[in-house]
């Protein structure tokens, strides 16, 4: 059950949230190539490595699914807050709310780390984890 819920939460955020930042700048990661490799070392030029790069259209493609897949969803719960009609026990009921002080309390911690950061690093800040995969 915990790594169910870990694979549909936290790792599904860890990669997937970055998607646009690393695959929108195209050379970064290419979705195809128009060249083949290049068979021997040192025989690479800027003009071979800017005929292998997608065109224009490839590169909006790319570009446009990893927008789509990469941001946050209109619907999205983030980690740790249910709609709880489904719990009723008052003992399940403070399970929960000491799971979200601790999700709060990395939250806070993850935030203190980013401050002054120029690059913060904010996919796995609790608040940006969902709840499940909702693509």
């Amino acid at each position: 059950l915990t790594m169910g819920v870990f694979t549909c939460s936290v790792q599904h955020a860890a990669l997937n949230q970055g998607q646009f930042d690393w695959c929108a700048w195209v050379p970064n990661m290419p979705c195809s190539m128009r060249q083949p490799p290049p068979s021997s070392k040192g025989q690479v030029t800027m003009d071979y490595i800017m005929e292998s790069l997608p065109d224009i259209r490839q590169s909006c493609i790319q570009m446009a699914i990893t927008w789509h897949l990469g941001r946050r969803q209109p619907d999205m719960i983030s980690l740790g807050h249910d709609d709880d009609q489904y719990f009723t026990e008052d003992a399940v009921k403070e399970q929960i709310r000491k799971f979200q002080a601790e999700l709060e309390a990395m939250e806070g911690e993850i935030e203190s780390r980013n401050q002054g950061l120029d690059l913060k690093y904010d996919y796995l800040k609790p608040g940006n984890v969902e709840n499940s995969i909702t693509i």
